[in-house]
């Protein structure tokens, strides 16, 4: 019964299928990989933006009238933390750098939630000062464990980066 014609165009389909079969998913699976790497990346690139901006909007001038608006890096390490849902804060690492070049560390970012550090200080929180935020994000590559016989790249990561340099408005 199965040693006739019909078995070997079910044996040549079944070869044909996993010569197809291979490379599409491993492509499917490096581009939903990439995609999501993509995000996160642009997640990080967006939250410290907004973070940059939040600072900016809150320099020296704020405080006149009886405004209480001067921030603290737990408050923009909040900020960025709010805006990047995508990122693990226990691996992201954001340093906040001011005009004078002082810097706090955040190594990784949710070390410094509750920190109540004034930032940007008062010798550098003046109109016309920049602030800048530069953040690093480990990305692990899981493509290498699919790759046979191959153990030497399996944990192999790249870092994904992003800087960002705003001037305080008022």
């Amino acid at each position: 019964m199965g040693t006739g014609r019909g078995a070997k165009r079910r044996g040549s389909a079944l070869i044909e299928f996993t010569i197809a079969a291979v490379p599409v998913i491993f492509v499917t699976l490096s581009i939903i990989e990439m995609s999501l790497e993509s995000w996160k990346f642009e997640t990080m690139v967006y939250a410290i933006e907004v973070a940059a901006r939040y600072a900016c909007a809150h320099g020296r001038t704020c405080t006149k009238n009886g405004n209480a608006c001067t921030i603290t890096v737990g408050n923009v390490a909040t900020v960025i933390n709010t805006q990047a849902p995508s990122l693990n804060p226990a691996l992201l690492n954001v340093t906040l750098a001011t005009h004078s070049g002082t810097a706090a560390t955040c190594n990784p970012l949710n070390s410094c939630l509750s920190t109540a550090t004034q930032f940007p200080s008062a010798i550098d929180n003046g109109v016309g000062y920049d602030i800048t935020i530069t953040a690093t994000y480990p990305m692990h590559n899981p493509l290498p464990m699919m790759w046979f016989g191959n153990s030497s790249l399996a944990g192999h990561s790249f870092t994904l980066g992003a800087v960002t340099r705003q001037t305080i408005v008022y």
